[in-house]
Formats: C-alpha cells, structure tokens, sequence
C-alpha cells in the first residue's frame, strides 16, 4: 500500500474516533468530492499500519478470516477509485473476515 500526505492525516483521525470497545466494521462506502466510493478491499495489521505488519490471511471459498491470537489487530478500509482509507484499531477482537458480494469486512470480539 503506498501512503501519501492526505491519507495520513485521515488515518490518523480515523483511529483515534473508531476505538474497538465493540466490533471493527469497515463502511460500505465513503464519499468525497469525486463521488461515491464502494468498499472493494481490506487488509489487517498487526500494529499501526505505517508499522507495515501485514497479516495474511486464511483463504476460503467466499472470505479470507484472520485469526488474531496474540496481535493487535488494526483493520483497514479500502475504497474503489480513492485513495482514502478508513482504519479501525481493533483491540480485542479474536477473529476478523473479509469477502462475500457486496465486499464485507469486519472483526468480532
């Protein structure tokens, strides 16, 4: 994933208002100047993504799953035709998907 200065700041601002007392779900969409933006991808870190940890998920027949034992799970957003990202710090979460039509992603507790 490449990092540039609008996103960093957003992501920063991101974490902060989306703690993980409760389950990480990414949006559907975000929308910005350009338009509407479906959500298409997701990645899961172990740390703070600028951290570069990315975990690699378990591939299944509709979604790839994380199991989360002893990480702290950041999960992050990915929209079609931006480069905005939405990122959740999803502390105490035990598992996490991503997958299915419309694209899903989402960490449980």
């Amino acid at each position: 994933m490449s990092w540039n200065k609008l996103s960093v700041p957003f992501l920063a601002l991101t974490v902060i208002a989306c703690s993980a007392a409760s389950p990480a779900v990414c949006p559907a969409h975000v929308t910005d100047s350009s338009g509407d933006h479906p959500l298409y991808n997701a990645s899961l870190y172990d740390g703070p993504p600028e951290q570069m940890v990315d975990l690699t998920p378990v591939s299944g027949a509709n979604v790839d799953k994380w199991d989360l034992g002893g990480v702290d799970p950041y999960l992050v957003c990915k929209f079609q035709g931006t480069t905005k990202v939405v990122t959740m710090h999803a502390a105490g979460a035990k598992t996490c998907e991503a997958g299915k039509k419309p694209f899903q992603a989402y960490c449980k507790p």
